[in-house]
């Protein structure tokens, strides 16, 4: 069986290209973050951390596939209406789990912390949400993005159905989207993965973004299965049973060097 060498992004609409991929050949779909995804748009290619573990693995297991970087929002909705296969760098959540399978093994973990700009970081002391309500700063969020259930707790959302958030929070369609209202101070504070947030800026040549020090969270993040999935070849007879395969792989491929080495690749002379 071919496999895929080289991964690719397709920037057609999204139920108009579903036909044009057999059952057999998995779609993957996943957001712009880097350094663990990182899209060129110009040569179609996709890399980072995610892309070569998930590569590492699946080529392995013997699979077609092809890869999309869109916004997160539009790949939720393509892996709940079973146009999408697999989605990567994804956390948990109770309404994701009505229609995406979870393997049992993460990934790789992160911790968020609050990013701000020096400003507003010189300016006040945050230490809770309850700080970020008393001085009434705007928090920037990535549309559709989980966070945690203690930072909706503390910024309920006005009408989740009709999009309506917290009057404190303005939302985005992707991290460089929010690290720039952040630099020229349009949102105050943004929780994002601290790995994602400095690669990002540094990346943007974002000078004035800083960080508070205390951890807001902890998250894990993994690579998910759509439960409407049409997948099936002579190998895996169906997503759920791909999935097991998956999991041993990823189990065994988390102990090796090659692992370990895949992050320092990336993270190298990049964050401080």
């Amino acid at each position: 069986m071919k496999l895929y060498s080289k991964t690719f992004i397709t920037l057609f609409f999204l139920f108009h290209s579903y036909y044009a991929y057999s059952s057999n050949t998995i779609r993957v779909c996943t957001e712009q973050s880097p350094p663990y995804l990182e899209s060129n748009r110009e040569t179609g290619e996709v890399n980072g951390i995610d892309i070569d573990i998930f590569i590492s693995i699946f080529n392995k297991l013997g699979i077609e596939y092809t890869i999309e970087e869109m916004p997160w929002a539009r790949c939720e909705l393509s892996m709940e209406a079973g146009v999408v296969d697999i989605g990567i760098k994804v956390s948990k959540n109770p309404d994701r789990e009505k229609f995406l399978y979870y393997p049992e093994n993460w990934v790789w973990e992160t911790v968020f912390v609050l990013f701000t700009n020096n400003e507003i970081k010189k300016k006040y002391k945050i230490e809770s949400y309850d700080d970020i309500k008393k001085y009434k700063l705007v928090i920037g969020v990535i549309h559709e993005n989980s966070y945690n259930a203690d930072f909706w707790k503390a910024f309920p959302w006005i009408d989740k159905e009709a999009q309506k958030y917290h009057p404190l929070i303005e939302p985005s369609v992707n991290v460089e989207s929010n690290l720039k209202k952040l630099s020229a101070n349009r949102i105050q504070l943004y929780p994002q993965d601290k790995s994602i947030g400095l690669y990002t800026a540094k990346n943007l040549y974002l000078s004035n973004i800083s960080f508070y020090n205390f951890v807001l969270f902890k998250k894990y993040y993994y690579n998910v299965f759509s439960k409407k999935s049409k997948f099936s070849n002579d190998k895996y007879q169906n997503i759920i049973e791909l999935m097991k395969n998956y999991d041993k792989e990823l189990i065994k491929f988390k102990k090796t060097k090659k692992y370990e080495s895949i992050f320092k690749k990336y993270l190298k002379n990049n964050l401080k």
